[in-house]
Parts: structure tokens; sequence; C-alpha cells
């Protein structure tokens, strides 16, 4: 039987180190089972996270000082259960009151509205 590794012609202290690290963030759970992707249509930006095993009643969204703050948790004899804390700041553009989510199928869709720019009416200047 033949096994295929990775060839590592110098193998020294900081090498190994690095594969330590390696091996501790692919295996934490920090860095498991949130998998998020970002969109952008015409009226808003679109953000939807795998939270598979969270009900509605699990999930806590809340927007403070221009920053998305997402806090789920679940009872632990439930499968993929646990807690999850992750934030987002939001740009100028974001209108924070008219944010949506939607938690459908262990997936969520937040939709972050565009605030319509504000384009300053010309103003005619007197010249004394």
């Amino acid at each position: 039987m033949n096994f295929i590794q990775r060839y590592q012609p110098d193998i020294s202290w900081v090498n190994e180190l690095d594969r330590l690290f390696d091996r501790g963030v692919q295996n934490s759970d920090v860095f498991r089972g949130l998998r998020e992707a970002f969109h952008e249509s015409d009226d808003s930006w679109i953000l939807r996270l795998d939270l598979p095993g969270f009900a509605k009643e699990d999930v806590a969204l809340t927007v403070a000082d221009s920053t998305l703050n997402l806090t789920a948790e679940t009872p632990a004899d439930r499968p993929f259960g646990g807690k999850l804390e992750r934030q987002w700041k939001l740009g100028e553009s974001v209108d924070p009151t008219g944010i949506v989510a939607r938690l459908e199928n262990g997936v969520l869709e937040v939709r972050l509205a565009k605030r319509t720019p504000v384009v300053p009416e010309p103003v005619t200047i007197n010249i004394q």
C-alpha cells in the first residue's frame, strides 16, 4: 500500500510549528460549521450563513455602533449544538432599519438594505 506524503525537504522547528498551528486551526471548533457567502443585489447586500441545527429561537441578530452581531446557542444535546458568536462591521451605505433576516433549512439569509445616496441640491450663492 502506498501513501502519498507532502514533500518537506528541510525540516526545521519553524516548519514543525507551522504544521502544528495549521493542524490546530483545522480541528478547532471555532472554524468548523460556519460557512458564509456574501452577494450584492441592486438594493441590498445579502449575507448567507450555514447554521445547521439552529432554530429561529436560538439565533439573535443585533446592530450596534454600525456592527452586525450574531449570537446563536443551542443545548448541547442537539445535533450540531453549541454556541456561536460572530460580528461584521457595516459601512456607511447600509441602512440598519432595513435589515431583514430569514432562517430556513439551516441557512440564515440576512438582507442588508442599501441607503439611497443623498445628492445635495445645487445652491446658488449671491455675490455681493
